[in-house]
């Protein structure tokens, strides 16, 4: 079985466009888990009307307590021997998304089968590409802690669930993905990047992505500086120098962009000064 998980938060402006990429999936044995994380929009009514349409979506509701909890909740709730993420405001491009993810995974024998991701903004167009490659799960979690790399993203992989065994999301910051999901795709033996299925993501510009300096751009901070730390103690020299420089490109971006604002900049650099150095010096270890 697949595990199709989905954390929500009021995201009714997109849910059922992603809901429905997720429902039309002509893969047998699947289950859509959508964790309904205390919205206050008419997201969870939306969840729940899918569900009473496909016996497959299966609706969770929680207090609001972040991304990290509603993954992990959505983790421990999964029947499925494999599992995959979907952000509630984005969608799988075709029917056959997990049939793919799944062909590869059996001819492969592989633990992880990551999709192309492609950006859009109010309706995706991609057209189908041919190719595959293949990595170690080493080399992939060192792609996803480097800059201009494969990115540490938790959606678009289909993941063999034991892999998080021991793991879990941070349950108190953003970006919690960039903390764990690297160290989740190393212990695979072999991955596979299938370049012929989409996985949608949507250029949300209300999203967290796109939001002003703030705590939000703190954590992004601290989650490279955590892969750094974790990299020095499980002597992963790779991923620490690449997180590394992830951090140091962040720090002084965010830095320049608080300098050019004339906001908070005592506030702000006094608490990464410190490690921004030890970076630099990681660097040369």
């Amino acid at each position: 079985m697949v595990s199709i998980l989905v954390p929500v938060y009021n995201s009714e402006k997109y849910l059922s466009f992603c809901l429905s990429s997720l429902a039309s999936q002509d893969y047998g044995p699947l289950e859509i888990l959508v964790l309904d994380d205390g919205s206050s929009d008419h997201s969870l009514s939306i969840s729940e009307e899918f569900s009473r349409r496909d016996g497959r979506i299966r609706v969770i509701r929680e207090k609001h307590g972040g991304i990290g909890r509603a993954r992990n909740i959505l983790l421990r709730e999964a029947r499925g021997e494999y599992v995959l993420f979907v952000d509630s405001d984005d969608a799988l491009s075709s029917p056959d998304f997990v049939s793919c993810l799944m062909a590869d995974m059996d001819e492969y024998g592989a633990d992880v089968v990551a999709s192309r991701t492609l950006s859009f903004r109010s309706r995706p167009r991609a057209g189908r590409k041919v190719g595959r490659k293949i990595y170690s799960g080493k080399d992939f979690a060192f792609l996803m802690t480097r800059p201009l790399g494969v990115f540490c993203y938790s959606h678009s992989r289909l993941i063999k669930k034991t892999l998080f065994d021991g793991e879990s999301f941070p349950e108190n910051m953003i970006f919690e993905d960039v903390v764990t999901m690297p160290w989740v795709i190393k212990k695979a033996e072999k991955v596979v990047l299938d370049s012929s299925t989409v996985y949608c993501y949507r250029i949300n510009r209300e999203g967290l992505s796109h939001s002003p300096f703030s705590r939000k751009s703190l954590d992004e901070m601290e989650a490279y500086w955590m892969n750094e730390e974790r990299g020095k103690r499980e002597n992963d020299r790779r991923i620490l120098k690449a997180s590394a420089v992830f951090f140091l490109t962040k720090y002084y971006y965010y830095y320049l962009k608080v300098l050019l604002r004339r906001m908070g900049i005592k506030k702000y650099s006094a608490q990464f000064r410190e490690k921004a150095c030890k970076s630099w010096r990681n660097l040369f270890l």
